[in-house]
């Protein structure tokens, strides 16, 4: 009772939350965070309900929690809804009686009036490594990018960040974390020579100030940096871990905005020689296409994460239409798509996907279609017992994660909504790549009376085979295949097969992508239970969506 007392006076924000990330205690400092009731946050996943992320790398904070691994020094965060207001998120472990680690605290202060954001505020150094902080390393860096835009001279920026550092620190625990980032600082200081300015900037992240460099010197030296680190033998309880930093560099010259747009720079170029291979150099060159389209994603993540933090996410519908027996049929059958709103337009999923995809930030917009859709239903209860169905679609990147399919399972279970009109859709490829797991989810889901969609069948290898052992209700044929088949006779062959052997299971078929009557009519010939496509339509608004908490 007492410790209770405490943690509820305290003048700062802390919270814990468990392995999963969600949100096992709040104290009463919390409220200042959140327009919601404390109460409601227990149980709740930190992302959907207090969307902090780090402002160097635009991450959120709730996926960094199990792999930060280091606490020497807090994170700089930010609230995705107002990136204005800044905080010094301090984390630590939360141990059961066995010593075991089950989640983490969080402690949350303000950052806005801070003389110092991380390092011991008197003389801005890391207590890990005794390097400059970020704050320094970020008032050097808009001096060098001052000094290029009032002379002739060049500077560079490197963005050093450990390769498979959490797989490191999950294996051999966090104080190996971090002995081997003060063992890389070292050896990166080491290759460095008087006037070089190495910092940390937070978690595996360093970055190298090089002044009056032009590109050719600075590739040379983050080159002799990686080579040097890949010399390391890092070994702990043991165990023998191989080591390498992936480097982004960036020429700071007369054409350089300001601090924040190098920092950017630099992010995406250590991105871009992550994607190539890792242990490698990347130098940013505006005029790379390669570069430009990761810098545009990386964009993208930081308005999807608005998004998501302003509900600025909407679903729409698309009807999927009985063929045969239609009295026999579902009458009423959507697939449900997610659109996100930006600067007062609707986008379609093809201009926010990619960057979600790239970057891991599918399960938190899965996560907001099922609850969204979910407390629509619970509005509209009346849908519950029409005869009706609707399918949700999940990524590749939700069903790898356990926390992810609990979540799913947990909702189906406590919500008034009815499991048997809901419908789950997963693609053929990755269900075969994650055969195991996606199978046991379906079983969990079937006990419930939910159902599965195998979408976009057709296009994998090995599709019939792995067909008879994967226990979906409907089978989608690929639009590929559908879009054509009066006239191409290989896919009106592809189509009949598919829906024989689909039948022979057991599993209803849909055909995707039909817009011809002509395509209708030989799909219904063949006995095609359904088809979906724009000849009844484009997709409608879901009514009523606006008012979902």
């Amino acid at each position: 009772m007492r410790a209770e007392l405490v943690l509820n006076n305290l003048s700062h924000s802390l919270f814990c939350v468990d392995l999963n990330g969600r949100i096992t205690y709040v104290n009463a400092a919390t409220k200042l965070l959140t327009d919601l009731p404390l109460m409601d946050l227990l149980g709740q996943n930190l992302a959907e309900v207090l969307p902090f992320v780090t402002v160097l790398n635009g991450r959120s904070l709730s996926e960094q929690l199990v792999g930060i691994g280091h606490y020497g020094k807090p994170l700089l965060v930010a609230l995705a809804s107002n990136s204005e207001n800044r905080y010094l998120a301090s984390v630590s472990d939360v141990l059961d009686d066995d010593g075991s680690k089950i989640g983490c605290s969080v402690a949350i202060a303000n950052a806005n009036n801070q003389e110092e954001l991380f390092g011991d505020g008197e003389n801005g150094l890391d207590p890990l490594t005794e390097l400059m902080g970020r704050k320094e390393f970020e008032r050097r860096l808009a001096n060098l990018v001052n000094d290029a835009a009032t002379s002739s001279r060049t500077h560079a920026l490197l963005y050093i960040d450990i390769d498979q550092f959490k797989l490191i620190n999950d294996t051999s625990g966090h104080v190996s974390g971090d002995n081997l980032i003060k063992n890389i600082a070292q050896a990166l200081h080491l290759e460095l020579f008087t006037g070089d300015m190495l910092c940390r900037l937070g978690g595996d992240e360093f970055g190298v100030l090089l002044s009056n460099v032009d590109t050719f010197e600075a590739r040379s030296v983050a080159n002799r940096l990686v080579k040097a680190v890949k010399r390391m033998t890092f070994m702990w309880s043991g165990i023998t871990h191989k080591v390498s930093i992936s480097i982004g560099v960036v020429l700071v010259d007369e054409y350089s905005l300001d601090r924040e747009a190098v920092m950017s720079q630099a992010d995406v170029a250590m991105y871009s020689a992550k994607e190539d291979g890792r242990g490698r150099v990347h130098v940013y060159d505006t005029q790379d296409k390669k570069l430009s389209r990761l810098h545009d994603d990386m964009d993208w993540v930081h308005r999807i994460n608005k998004a998501l933090a302003a509900d600025d996410f909407c679903l729409v519908t698309e009807r999927i239409l009985p063929l045969v027996d239609e009295n026999k049929r579902t009458t009423l059958y959507n697939e449900l798509l997610v659109r996100m709103r930006y600067n007062g337009e609707i986008l379609s999923p093809g201009q926010f996907m990619p960057a979600a995809e790239r970057f891991g930030l599918m399960p938190q917009i899965d996560r907001w279609v099922i609850k969204s859709f979910f407390n629509y239903l619970q509005r509209n209860p009346e849908l519950n017992t029409q005869n009706v169905m609707y399918s949700i679609n999940i990524s590749g990147q939700s069903l790898c994660q356990e926390s992810f399919l609990e979540f799913v399972y947990r909702c189906l279970r406590r919500s008034t909504v009815n499991p048997e009109i809901i419908c789950f859709e997963i693609t053929e490829t990755v269900a075969i790549t994650n055969f195991s797991v996606v199978t046991r989810f379906i079983h969990r889901v079937h006990e419930l009376g939910g159902k599965f969609a195998l979408d976009d069948f057709g296009t994998g290898m090995s599709s019939f085979g792995y067909l008879q052992e994967l226990p979906v209700d409907f089978v989608k044929i690929d639009g590929l295949f559908v879009h054509d088949m009066d006239k191409n006779p290989v896919h009106e062959a592809m189509v009949r097969s598919i829906n024989d052997i689909s039948h022979v299971l057991g599993k209803r078929t849909i055909a995707e992508f039909v817009e011809r009557q002509e395509i209708m009519d030989q799909l219904r010939a063949l006995g095609v239970d359904y088809a979906q496509g724009h000849l009844h339509g484009k997709p409608q608004d879901l009514r009523d969506l606006q008012d979902v908490a």
